[in-house]
């Protein structure tokens, strides 16, 4: 039967694979709702710009009613101080056209300036709308890569699972019951390689016996993370070499 410590480098190598594919497929419906929202949130916007056209519109034609009727009432008030028979009404007529020749001039001024704005609005309207076009397609076309990348990577977690339980499998009885206990505590993270004599995950340096263990490949739990323990590939490598050089 294969060492622990052996099985625990593939174990690793697989469960964080694993975790990572499972990252990114949880990320994938989060970016395509951000997508969804950013449209809503343009769709908003140009319907809040479509509506305030309209709204500048109603505006020109009410101020307009308005320059009408007072450019009215300022022909009725001249016809009437053409015919006032004493100084006294003559003046008061005098202070009331005044007042409406004001009214009429800031009247005139708003709605210059309203149809200034509404032919910027106007002009500015069919950029609007192709930026709200070219992101629904962007968006479209995201969900579509996003859904298909999804697949893909549901489908490399499968047999991603698959060789973690198949590595997994490998463990004798003896020693499986103590893994799935410690991987429950710390799912992927649930091994740790050696960095020289130190645990990886929480650089803690374990005794020389310990390090002997690990290097049997024995089934070792730091003493103080609990995680368990095998080399890495260069820690591997460098006790393999110091081993030939013993042996010469």
């Amino acid at each position: 039967m294969t060492e622990p410590g052996i099985i625990f480098k593939e174990i690793h190598k697989y469960s964080i694979h694993a975790f990572e594919l499972q990252e990114h497929i949880a990320r994938i419906p989060r970016q395509i709702k951000a997508q969804k929202t950013r449209i809503e949130r343009m769709e908003k916007e140009f319907k809040d710009f479509q509506d305030l056209l309209k709204k500048i519109k109603v505006s020109i034609h009410e101020k307009e009613v308005s320059f009408k009727e007072l450019n009215a009432k300022n022909a009725k008030l001249q016809k009437q101080q053409n015919e006032a028979s004493d100084n006294k009404a003559y003046d008061a007529l005098k202070t009331e056209i005044g007042t409406t020749k004001a009214e009429i001039s800031k009247v005139e001024d708003e709605i210059l300036f309203a149809i200034t704005e509404q032919e910027e609005k106007t002009a500015a309207l069919p950029e609007q709308e192709k930026l709200l076009k070219t992101a629904k397609a962007e968006a479209i076309s995201i969900e579509k890569s996003s859904t298909e990348r999804k697949a893909e990577l549901e489908k490399q977690l499968t047999e991603t699972s698959a060789l973690l339980k198949a590595a997994e499998s490998q463990l004798s009885a003896e020693h499986l019951p103590k893994y799935l206990r410690i991987v429950q505590s710390f799912k992927h993270d649930a091994l740790s390689p050696l960095e020289g004599k130190t645990c990886a995950s929480c650089a803690t340096e374990i005794t020389s016996q310990m390090m002997n263990e690990v290097r049997s490949y024995q089934f070792v739990a730091c003493k103080s993370c609990n995680r368990l323990l095998y080399l890495s590939e260069q820690e591997e490598r460098v006790f393999r070499e110091s081993e030939a050089a013993d042996e010469a």
